[in-house]
């Protein structure tokens, strides 16, 4: 029997978002199942062509996979109440909270509340997307943790997307705790190479001309600044490309501030014309630059992690990658099998990195057959079913 299930989002598309992203083919992939499946979320995500009168604002709105509440504005304390209304006139069995600091723009801890306001009233579970404490306020100081620890306590169940979140949790809470990966925000489209020759064409590359790939919104955790130091020891062959949006929907103002640094230091090292950026791209365009990239080079800061979309996706298209050493025990990323390690922050040993891997096209083949082979096992259907199960348990241990 299926389940009615509510997923609670600080963004949700057409909002640009890995969150909202992650969302939206969750809710996909559980409708498939069999669940109704209940998204509530932002006012910004109401839908261009939805009616926009005042009792229509109140009504859920029919998309193909869910039913989609956008009926929230700033998360405060008020939303904790509409929240609750959706859930008791859905009648939900069950509410996880899609759990990411900057996608509430959280200048309250109102959302952390929520699993104790839904008390006796339907299950909840907590999806965290990472550990990261909200802002809250100037000299929040501990009552950031606080906020974090009372929000995974009074949930019934957590939800961790990778290996270093889920011990962290494990060992301080009394309710279940269950690691669910994340799968690829942007599905493979196929491609020829009339498309792949088109982009390439459009972007002046000829051979033997190299096309780096970045993909994902541009922030200080990213590293793309190391990207563009390592790009400037690399000589006039080597090109780079910035694939999508570029600063989201989430914490806006502090990844403008990035965006613009970056500007900078792309002018400042003469790069201006070996830089090339897409802005927002259908899911299918962002599928074909991504495979019009000889490789893609991802230097995250805190490490690669199977809690970013942004590598899923590298792995869901095959795609040589080269991204930094986790800080915590990643099996899956395998050196030479799946992915092309370097140390956080090297800018000398990133560049060297891209320069092996041009000259290797046998090594190329190999990490993008491991790449694809690993993203199998992060299947959105999988991730749906794993999740149902988690919240059958929660269901079944009774109030």
């Amino acid at each position: 029997m299926g389940l009615k299930i509510g997923l609670v989002t600080g963004e949700f598309p057409p909002m640009e978002g890995g969150v909202g992203a992650f969302t939206a083919e969750l809710a996909k992939a559980l409708h498939q199942l069999g669940h109704t499946v209940h998204i509530i979320t932002s006012r910004e995500a109401r839908p261009p062509d939805a009616p926009r009168t005042f009792t229509s604002a109140l009504e859920p709105i029919a998309i193909d996979f869910a039913q989609l509440h956008p009926r929230l504005n700033r998360w405060r304390w008020p939303s904790l109440a509409v929240i609750a209304d959706i859930v008791l006139r859905h009648e939900l069995d069950v509410v996880n909270i899609q759990y990411q600091p900057a996608a509430y723009n959280m200048n309250s801890a109102a959302i952390n509340f929520l699993p104790w306001r839904l008390k006796n009233v339907a299950k909840t579970a907590v999806t965290f997307h990472d550990l990261r404490v909200p802002y809250l306020f100037p000299k929040a100081g501990r009552l950031r943790q606080t906020a974090v620890n009372f929000l995974a306590r009074s949930a019934n169940g957590v939800i961790t997307t990778n290996p270093a979140d889920h011990q962290s949790l494990i060992s301080n809470l009394q309710s279940p705790v269950v690691n669910i990966p994340i799968g690829s925000n942007i599905t493979a489209h196929t491609t020829n190479h009339i498309e792949i020759d088109e982009i390439r064409s459009r972007l002046g590359l000829k051979p033997p001309a190299v096309l780096l790939g970045y993909f994902g919104f541009l922030n200080e955790s990213k590293g793309a600044d190391v990207l563009i130091e390592a790009l400037a020891q690399l000589d006039g062959r080597f090109h780079l490309i910035f694939i999508g949006g570029q600063t989201g929907a989430s914490d806006n103002a502090n990844n403008q501030a990035f965006l613009d640094g970056l500007r900078r230091q792309i002018e400042s090292l003469g790069l201006n014309e070996r830089v090339h950026w897409t802005g927002f791209l259908s899911d299918a365009r962002v599928s074909a630059h991504l495979q019009a990239a000889d490789m893609l080079v991802m230097p995250y800061r805190d490490g690669a992690s199977l809690r970013r979309g942004t590598l899923m996706a590298a792995l869901a298209h095959g795609r040589p990658l080269i991204t930094t050493t986790p800080t915590t025990p990643t099996p899956q990323l395998q050196s030479g099998e799946t992915c092309y390690l370097v140390p956080v922050g090297g800018v000398g040993s990133l560049a060297t990195a891209v320069q092996t891997l041009t000259n290797d096209e046998e090594l190329r083949e190999k990490l993008g057959h491991g790449a694809a082979k690993l993203a199998d096992q992060f299947s959105w259907e999988k991730i749906a079913a794993e999740t149902a199960v988690f919240f059958q348990t929660l269901l079944s241990n009774g109030f």
